[in-house]
């Protein structure tokens, strides 16, 4: 597979592993705060109770840190060229 490929998966999976944890972030904070629905926990309208977002949001963070140090991976060419380029190196631009 290509490496383009590759980087286009994974920076896709990135954003919606992002999104979901942003997501799952804001349903726990503001939509199904601790307390407010008694020791069941279920908000009305939503499938899941407060303990279950807060799981999801701690899988889609652990996915998300991954997905990162992939990202890192892929980019590392570039990553280590720039910055050799700006802190002085082999590369300096003259």
């Amino acid at each position: 597979m290509h490496k383009w490929r590759v980087n286009y998966f994974a920076d896709l999976a990135l954003f919606l592993g992002t999104l979901g944890l942003a997501l799952s972030g804001f349903i726990t904070w503001l939509i199904v705060p601790a307390g407010r629905y008694g020791r069941r926990g279920f908000a009305p309208g939503f499938i899941f109770s407060r303990q279950g977002w807060l799981e999801i949001h701690c899988l889609l963070a652990l996915v998300t840190v991954g997905l990162v140090l992939v990202h890192l991976y892929l980019h590392w060419d570039w990553i280590a060229g720039m910055s050799r380029r700006i802190f002085g190196g082999r590369d300096k631009l003259r």
